[in-house]
């Protein structure tokens, strides 16, 4: 059996009253008044100008000036002084034992400065006679080391017993 409710229509309209809140969106609307004699105007701005200070001071310089006093120096008479005269001074350069020292440092110094040489070389003097012993990589540095030893002072002759090692190392 099926049951039809009828609502009356005042029952309708007061169920669609009491939902009406919580759907109903409320609208304000803003209506600007007609008056045509009333304008807006914004406050007036006052600007106050104020002059730069016009006061100098002025200072009136001492009149009280002070100078250093006088020195009160006195003539004196210098006095005598005798010179003596220094004994003259004597510059001696370190000497060497014998000349075969000083050759034979300094051609281990032009050597061992000489960037072309690579290996180990021995050097001995006897004499003024410089002898060269060791390894090196190739027979030209060989023949540098022996040119390089015969640009010292004091060297009479060079004896080069280098040995060469071409392909290995020294």
């Amino acid at each position: 059996m099926k049951t039809i409710h009828k609502l009356s229509t005042a029952s309708a309209f007061a169920l669609a009253a009491a939902a009406m809140p919580s759907l109903a969106e409320v609208v304000e609307v803003y209506t600007v008044p007609v008056k045509t004699d009333t304008y807006y105007v914004p406050a007036a701005r006052e600007y106050y100008y104020v002059p730069p200070a016009t006061t100098y001071y002025y200072t009136e310089p001492a009149t009280t000036y002070y100078y250093p006093a006088p020195a009160t120096t006195y003539y004196t008479a210098p006095a005598t002084e005798v010179y003596y005269r220094a004994p003259d001074v004597v510059v001696t350069a370190p000497r060497y034992y014998n000349d075969d020292v000083r050759i034979t440092e300094d051609v281990v110094g032009v050597l061992a400065s000489d960037s072309r040489l690579s290996g180990k070389i021995g050097v001995e003097t006897w004499r003024n006679d410089v002898t060269l012993t060791g390894r090196v990589s190739t027979p030209g540095q060989a023949r540098i080391a022996e040119r390089d030893a015969k640009s010292v002072d004091g060297v009479r002759d060079v004896r080069n017993q280098l040995r060469t090692s071409v392909g290995g190392s020294p």
